[in-house]
């Protein structure tokens, strides 16, 4: 049935009966629905014929017979014989394959107001060999079986080809079982019966025997003495029914020609206290992913199949509700870190596994994810050199922490890593990971030999040579461990958290014309007492100096205040005030004791323009310091901060108020404001995910160790720019 062939049949017009009684269904006002509408008798009238062995039904409209139009505005052509239908909207000129009910007929389905004679129903009654007297119901239900039947045609072919792939897994080895009982299920038990006896006997889920135990405490954890598992010990008479966590293991076969299969099982133990010897295991296989020699995967999970209604493995990824219980979004399930069954790793037949260091890795880390070492290895090749090196705590940093480091094709691992044998050799021996490999190559540049413990101490501390960078130029690294040992032992401050301060510290003595270079200054004998005189002394410093000093180093700072008129919106309770000049700042910063006053954070973002600092006023007094602004190009206010650098809770109360002045500023901005607004939404993200990934916190008034990231979002008012990269174009 080809469309040529349809424009050349007989073309069914509506008949002089069909006009008369369109003509006579004279339509009443309906006022049932909040405009009115004209309702027809019937409304729909309907035509059909069979020629060439194809049934042709004729849709007609009242509306177009009453007024002497006889063309159909909808035809629907079937051909029975090779089950296929189409349609042809005659009104837009075009063919379509839709059901009858995602038509503008799709009211009439269910009602009985159409028309059609007795003699054209039997026809398709006929022709269709239905058994529903409504003919246009029998259309219709011609065509959802006939998609059924479509439908499942496809899916027939689909599930065949996912079976076979299936079919050609291994059978799973003999003594997985027993490895999933023992290796793969990590939590163990000891039950026993209370007794005031010093010594007495308690029954170990591993061994499966009776041990010899020594002052038991229910749900205390010990070692097996026999086995020397570890355990939980549980008093028989005050232990419930037990049920383990849901744990994960993981099973590598080869599957067919250079394919290997990873099959991801779920294991948990339940053990009821009455039968505490015979626990129940349940072991569910609910992944399986296909490796080719590339390394490709094709995913199948085992679930319920939408078409089949029967639970089967489908090719796709799992699918879990983002909020368990609540139903709604769906997210794509995790990949865990699992036991490996060991093995079956000897004789997998695939020439790439050999090549990605899996085996030997596996060895020596118990839980691994395999799904995300192998897309590793397929981006990064040479952790394989890493891996069989010895370099596992390297591997791991890459691995988990996504870590990039420069490892270039050259024979000698030394050099590949850009070091050479001696300090490979101390990096195997230390095992030591990324951030060790960064200090040797210091070391190497430098030509300065670092000792391992100072290295090793770095690295506990998780400091890298850029976070010393700004003192590495008068201190050595061994100076800079004993310093910050002992001005963390005063202080009682991280490691970390001394670092900012001492380097906050520098910035300001240089801002005050104090020279740096000077051993007393730079190793201050009580870094955080020097710290905060600093910064008092650099509040006390005139703010003209310093708004000079700001307008040198961040030249047209006075120029961007000036051009902020366009930000300044006011009604009858706030107002947004904007500076006219850099002063302006200093003063209500410092009026304020906030932030704005004592970093220069703030005014490098202003000349780049990134973000502005603006004034929020009450209306009735417009020249009292209230709010402190830091507000991006496309108005979106990333900070709130009024005296002492906090946020009351009476800025919610003027929260309308800036939407509403948001709103208004839209009509305002030029293009190139928008594009100032991508870029500072760009930086503004990146920061924040820097601050989160560094687990940087607060613990000033009001923000007891919380993190600096969270903070700054839930400050976070975007403007509502959803077309903002658009607007920016």
């Amino acid at each position: 049935m080809n469309k040529k062939e349809l424009r050349n049949m007989k073309l069914l017009e509506a008949t002089d009966e069909l006009i008369k009684l369109a003509k006579e269904d004279v339509p009443v006002r309906d006022k049932r629905y909040y405009t009115e509408q004209l309702i027809y008798q019937r409304g729909l009238y309907l035509r059909a014929e069979v020629e060439n062995n194809i049934l042709k039904a004729a849709f007609y409209l009242a509306e177009y017979l009453s007024m002497d139009c006889r063309k159909p505005v909808y035809t629907l052509y079937i051909d029975k014989k090779n089950d296929i239908f189409k349609g042809y909207d005659y009104r837009t000129k075009k063919w379509s394959e839709s059901m009858l009910d995602k038509t503008i007929f799709s009211k009439w389905l269910y009602q009985e107001n159409s028309y059609m004679k007795e003699a054209d129903t039997a026809l398709i009654q006929k022709y269709l060999e239905s058994e529903y007297d409504d003919a246009f119901y029998a259309l219709y239900v011609y065509q959802r079986e006939q998609r059924h039947r479509r439908l499942g045609m496809k899916y027939e072919k689909i599930l065949t080809s996912w079976d076979q792939c299936m079919d050609r897994l291994p059978k799973i080895p003999k003594d997985w079982l027993r490895w999933q009982k023992k290796v793969g299920i990590t939590q163990n038990f000891i039950f026993y019966h209370y007794s005031r006896r010093k010594d007495q006997t308690g029954y170990c889920s591993w061994c499966e025997s009776e041990v010899p135990i020594s002052h038991p405490h229910h749900n205390a954890v010990g070692h097996c003495p026999k086995c020397r598992h570890q355990i939980q010990y549980k008093a028989l008479g005050r232990a419930k029914n037990i049920e383990t966590q849901k744990e994960t293991a993981y099973l590598l076969q080869t599957c067919g020609n250079n394919v290997f299969v990873l099959r991801e099982f779920q294991l948990q133990m339940l053990i009821v206290s009455s039968s505490y010897k015979k626990p129940v295991y349940s072991f569910f296989e609910r992944r399986r992913i296909l490796y080719d020699e590339k390394l490709n995967t094709k995913e199948y999970y085992f679930g319920r199949h939408h078409w089949t209604k029967e639970s089967r493995w489908i090719q796709g990824k799992l699918q879990v509700p983002l909020y368990p219980g609540y139903g709604g979004y769906m997210t794509y399930e995790k990949y865990n870190m699992g036991n490996i069954y060991g093995k079956s790793l000897h004789g997998i037949k695939n020439r790439t596994f050999r090549k990605t260091g899996f085996h030997e890795y596996a060895k020596v880390k118990r839980f691994l994810d395999p799904v995300s070492f192998f897309e590793m290895v397929k981006e990064r090749p040479y952790l394989e050199r890493l891996i069989k090196a010895g370099l596992y705590h390297l591997a791991e940093d890459i691995m988990d922490n996504k870590a990039q480091i420069y490892c270039e094709d050259s024979g000698d691992l030394g050099k590949a890593l850009g070091i050479d044998r001696f300090r490979l050799k101390r990096l195997r021996t230390n095992n030591g990971g990324e951030i060790f490999l960064q200090w040797l190559l210091l070391e190497k540049a430098q030509n300065k030999l670092i000792r391992d413990d100072v290295i090793s101490w770095m690295c506990r501390e998780k400091l890298k040579p850029a976070d010393l960078m700004f003192i590495m130029d008068r201190m050595a690294p061994l100076q800079i461990k004993n310093y910050l040992e002992k001005q963390a032992a005063e202080s009682g401050e991280s490691v970390k958290d001394l670092i900012k301060t001492w380097k906050d510290y520098l910035n300001m003595a240089i801002r005050v014309g104090v020279n740096v270079q000077d051993s007393v200054i730079y190793r201050a004998r009580k870094l955080m007492q020097r710290h905060n005189e600093m910064i008092k002394e650099i509040e006390a410093k005139d703010l003209i100096l310093r708004a000079g000093e700001l307008e040198k180093k961040y030249p047209g700072l006075n120029r961007i205040c000036r051009d902020l008129k366009k930000y300044e919106y006011a009604d009858k309770e706030y107002q947004i005030v904007v500076p006219e000049k850099v002063d302006d700042i200093l003063y209500e910063a410092k009026l304020m004791h906030h932030c704005v006053n004592n970093t220069e954070t703030y005014y490098e973002r202003m000349s780049q323009q990134e973000s502005y600092i603006l004034f929020l006023r009450k209306a009735e007094q417009p020249t009292e310091a209230y709010y402190t602004l830091e507000v991006e190009p496309d108005g979106t206010i990333r900070q709130t901060r009024t005296f002492y650098n906090q946020q009351n809770e009476d800025i919610e109360l003027a929260r309308d108020f800036l939407i509403k002045w948001q709103k208004q500023l839209k009509k305002k901005l030029a293009k190139e404001d928008y594009k100032l607004a991508v870029k500072s939404q760009s930086l503004r993200k990146k920061e924040i995910d820097e601050l989160r990934s560094k687990g940087v916190r607060v613990n000033g008034v009001g923000y007891c160790n919380k993190l600096l990231a969270e903070i700054l979002e839930k400050d976070l008012m975007e403007a509502g720019n959803r077309e903002l990269e658009e607007q920016a174009a």
